[in-house]
């Protein structure tokens, strides 16, 4: 399975959220015998969830089994007129930040779909 930055991110918050439960579920059950199995469940758990959790962080800090995204998971900008010119204009910076959300692929697709459409514009005006 091949998730975003986004999604990994969503889904380590979540894993943290449950460890944090589970914790506190087990040191409520902890020192009582009859919950003696529902400890050594939750125990368990927390310990696979530790290791998914590391797991995904270091897939997180690696940029790797990114889904890429498609640009209007980016942004989407809304066109005047059929003109260039958008709705709301992005300086340098802005434009960089939102192209840093796509993977690396993803860029290199932009640069080519770009040098196409100038190539296009070019020759449509000889």
């Amino acid at each position: 399975m091949n998730l975003s930055f986004k999604d990994l991110r969503f889904i380590i918050k979540a894993i943290e959220h449950q460890i944090n439960a589970y914790k506190e579920r087990f040191q409520v059950i902890e020192d009582v015998d009859e919950d003696e199995d529902e400890a050594a469940d939750i125990g368990n758990d927390i310990k696979f969830l530790e290791v998914l959790h590391a797991d995904m962080r270091t897939t997180l800090e690696h940029n790797t089994s990114f889904k890429p995204l498609s640009s209007d998971d980016v942004f989407s900008p809304a066109r005047n007129d059929n003109s260039s010119e958008y709705a709301k204009e992005l300086s340098f910076q802005e434009l960089m930040k939102l192209t840093l959300n796509l993977s690396l692929s993803e860029r290199l697709f932009l640069v080519e779909a770009i040098t196409a459409s100038v190539r296009q514009e070019v020759t449509i005006s000889k």
